[in-house]
Formats: structure tokens, C-alpha cells, sequence
């Protein structure tokens, strides 16, 4: 099914009960073969509470590792027609198989991408009030039409799905104006089976090769379900423009 969303990014979201941060550098990656192939983009960060990766994946595409504590994150842009599988696939398992010690307990396979509203610096906010909420009187309260976020969870058979519609803005290298926009993201939460350390790493690199099945959910969820043919594009007059919303994305997850 093609994807209707743009900015497609595609997050493997790791939580452990023991710091990640000083695994999560270029001089380990390379050292354990989990950066095979790929150069660096930017800078390393390392910090005692923070620790960032960034490599180049083809001409316009990166993959960003990043660690808080007791957390790692696995993120790439991913094309809606792709062609192989993403790299964090290889990276995530390889990273858990030479780290078995982390205490890990869950995963959560994240799913993020946008709809642009460039009507208008309101277009966002009507785009979600008129579709996705019913009329009432609370819309015409204030000066500005209301804006809203949208959380959901969804009980589905393979695990529970964290689902949220939210309204950002946008600014492209080119352009200094921000362009509002719609973004929506799904986060499908596995607690990890099993009742040795061995089991739980298994199951979660089970849960990681079945990407493609959670992707498929949440494509269908956005596009049969809120981007379907009878969506309305609501119009209305413009009004005066809001400060830039900088809260790009919004993911609830484990």
C-alpha cells in the first residue's frame, strides 16, 4: 500500500535498565562491525548523560543513533517505496547480540511521518479540529481557531499501538518560513518474552525482522482511517500568524 505521509522515519526505540551511553560511539560501532560500510555524517556527541551517532545513508538519508541513560534509539529515514531493508534492522541486533547485559525488557518499533498544511499558519489546527473532532461550541472559544493533539491506543493482536496526531511546523534548508504541518506517528510496544536473557533477546530480535508487518498497520491506520478520499480540506479566511509551533513530533511509547 503506498504510503500517504512524507518525512517517513522510522525509530527503533530500545529502553535497559543499565547505561547505554558510553556504548553508543563511533570507536565502538566500528570496533564491533555495527557501522560496517557506513561513514559519519556529523560529529560524534558524548556526553555523561547524552550520546548521538549520525552516519550517511545515501544522498539525502541518515542514520541517527542516539542514547539518554536507560534508553537507545535507532532512527532512519525511510523511502515509501524502499528497496532494502533499513539499516537499523542489521545495527539494533548486531548492537543487543554484542550487548546482552543491557537488562533489556521491551522494544518499541516507532513509525513517524507528516502531512504539510500550507495554506495558511492555521491550516494545521483546522486540518485536525475538522476532521478528526466533532463540532462544538469549544471551537470558537479564543481569538485563534483551537488547536489540538490527539493520543490514542489501539489494542491489536501482536501488541498494543500507541497512535498520536499532532500539529508542528516545518522549515526547509531553503526557506526561512515554516510551513505547518500534521504529523502522525505509531508506536507499536513489545514486552519482551521469555525467562532468560537469551529468550527476551530473541524475542525482540523477532519483533525488529517483523518491521514490515507493523509498518503495514500503520499505513492502513493513515491511510484508511484519517487520510481516506473523504477527508475534508476545510477553507476558511486567514488569519493573523501564530509564533512557530517547534514541537515536531510527539511519540508515546512503553
Amino acid at each position: 500500500m503506498q504510503q500517504q505521509l512524507s518525512g517517513l522515519n522510522f525509530v527503533i526505540i530500545i529502553p535497559t535498565t543499565k547505561s547505554a551511553i558510553p556504548t553508543v560511539s563511533s570507536a565502538f560501532f566500528d570496533a564491533a562491525n555495527i557501522s560496517s560500510g557506513m561513514e559519519l555524517a556529523s560529529e560524534p556527541i558524548s556526553a555523561p548523560n547524552y550520546a548521538r551517532v549520525e552516519y550517511k545513508k545515501g544522498d539525502k538519508q541518515s542514520v541517527i543513533v542516539t542514547s539518554e541513560q536507560n534508553r537507545v534509539e535507532f532512527s532512519e529515514t525511510l523511502n515509501s517505496e524502499y528497496n532494502e531493508a533499513p539499516a537499523i534492522i542489521r545495527m539494533s541486533t548486531s548492537y543487543t547480540q554484542m550487548l546482552p547485559n543491557l537488562g533489556c525488557e521491551a522494544v518499541v518499533i516507532n513509525f513517524r511521518g507528516f502531512k504539510a498544511c500550507p495554506e495558511d499558519s492555521y491550516a494545521a489546527s483546522r486540518f485536525i479540529t475538522s476532521n478528526f473532532l466533532a463540532k462544538s461550541s469549544f471551537a470558537s472559544i479564543g481569538k485563534s481557531p483551537v488547536r489540538a493533539s490527539i493520543n490514542l491506543v489501539f489494542d491489536t493482536e501482536r501488541c498494543p499501538v500507541y497512535f498520536s496526531i499532532a500539529e508542528a511546523s516545518m522549515r526547509s534548508e531553503e526557506e526561512e518560513a515554516t510551513t505547518p504541518i500534521v504529523v502522525f506517528s505509531g508506536s507499536f510496544s513489545y514486552v519482551l518474552k521469555g525467562e532468560t536473557s537469551a529468550e527476551k533477546l530473541a524475542y525482540m530480535h523477532e519483533c525488529i525482522g517483523n518491521w514490515q508487518f507493523d509498518y503495514a498497520v500503520f499505513t492502513d491506520i493513515v491511510n484508511n482511517h484519517f487520510l481516506a478520499q473523504n477527508v475534508v480540506e476545510p477553507s476558511y479566511q486567514q488569519v493573523p500568524q501564530l509564533e512557530a509551533d517547534n514541537n515536531f513530533y510527539a511519540v508515546s511509547a512503553v
